[in-house]
């Protein structure tokens, strides 16, 4: 209430501090962190996502010589680097 009183711009803050009997220090400070509040607020909105299809992406090696390679995404990188260290 008393920060609402206060972004209104109706009185200073010295005034709006007085009336409520409170320090212009606390006034800011309370006023600071409620501009915060505001901002983490907008910041965390989510948006809707939907997934369509469930196709897996692949990853694809080429080892020279034509050779080439496919591993599902999201496969343990050691045993790509395994792999493809024996078939070279």
């Amino acid at each position: 209430m008393v920060v609402a009183e206060a972004r209104s711009g109706g009185a200073t803050h010295d005034e709006i501090a007085a009336k409520h009997g409170i320090t212009v220090a606390a006034l800011q400070y309370h006023l600071y962190k409620s501009r915060g509040a505001s901002k983490r607020r907008k910041s965390a909105t989510m948006l809707p996502v939907r997934v369509s299809g469930t196709q897996t992406q692949r990853v694809e090696v080429e080892l020279g010589g034509g050779m080439r390679v496919q591993f599902a995404e999201g496969c343990d990188p050691a045993y790509v680097a395994a792999l493809v260290a024996k078939l070279r």
